[in-house]
């Protein structure tokens, strides 16, 4: 492989002309896929039968927490500008790929929800918005592919629950949802303050995102305490999404939680 090939797959030296900008073709072409990938999986699992339901649910388990290990690893290794301690799983997406597989194997309420109104919106974000980083990279690389295919992976596992007719979102959970990621941001910020990242992006906004422009509006001041209040409006918005669908599809009560945890 020559060193330009090398560079298009995997570095931050790739040609200018093949760098990533949103909005452009291979961007435009992730998200259809991201569409068609998640829309046709979480219909397969509603076909899945019962007796086959526990290892498909560990298969992805254990799929989604490989997501924050493997392409980090990757992209460490092959020198692309990136820290190792800018990998620990603190970011939403991270955090999420470590806490949903265990909400899945156990079964539990809180990280169940936690996945469904924070960790599905993260993802998706990420998918739509995926970062500065990928600015210095190509449209092309090993990187960029990863991304896309690690982001999916977790909105179909939250999802797999309630395709398989198992488990549903619950607003009593809300307050719980919530405090777990408001947690994560408690965690987050020392952390960001010893080590000079930015997990959560609770300690300054994501350049070019939504959260820039709030810390615009409302000032820096504000920034974290405003970024609490997202994440609660999200939790409501994915909430809400839920209980309309419910109600349109006319679903049947709940069925026995006995085995889910709190």
């Amino acid at each position: 492989m020559s060193r330009s090939w090398f560079d298009l797959l995997f570095t931050r030296d790739a040609p200018p002309n093949t760098l990533w900008v949103w909005g452009n073709a291979t961007h435009l072409f992730y998200l259809t896929l991201s569409v068609v990938v998640i829309t046709t999986s979480v219909w397969a699992l509603t076909k899945v039968p019962p007796e086959k339901q526990d290892r498909v649910i560990k298969w992805l388990a254990w799929s989604v927490f490989s997501i924050w290990i493997v392409p980090p690893a990757l992209m460490c290794v092959f020198d692309t500008g990136e820290r190792w301690i800018d990998h620990l799983p603190l970011h939403l997406c991270t955090s999420a790929s470590v806490l949903i597989p265990i909400g899945l194997l156990r079964r539990n309420q809180v990280l169940l929800n936690f996945g469904f109104g924070l960790g599905i919106p993260g993802a998706l974000a990420a998918i739509i918005f995926p970062g500065e980083m990928f600015r210095y990279l190509s449209s092309y690389s090993v990187h960029y592919f990863l991304h896309n295919i690690g982001h999916m992976l977790p909105v179909v596992a939250c999802l797999a629950p309630i395709a398989m007719g198992w488990w549903r979102p619950n607003w009593r959970y809300y307050p719980a949802t919530l405090g777990v990621g408001v947690a994560l941001m408690a965690i987050a910020y020392p952390v960001n303050k010893i080590t000079g990242s930015n997990y959560f992006f609770v300690n300054w906004p994501e350049r070019g995102t939504l959260l820039e422009t709030l810390s615009d509006l409302f000032g820096r001041a504000m920034y974290l305490p405003v970024l609490v209040v997202l994440a609660a409006a999200v939790i409501a918005a994915m909430f809400g999404i839920w209980s309309v669908v419910a109600a349109l599809t006319r679903r049947k009560p709940a069925p026995d939680m006995a085995g889910v945890t709190n």
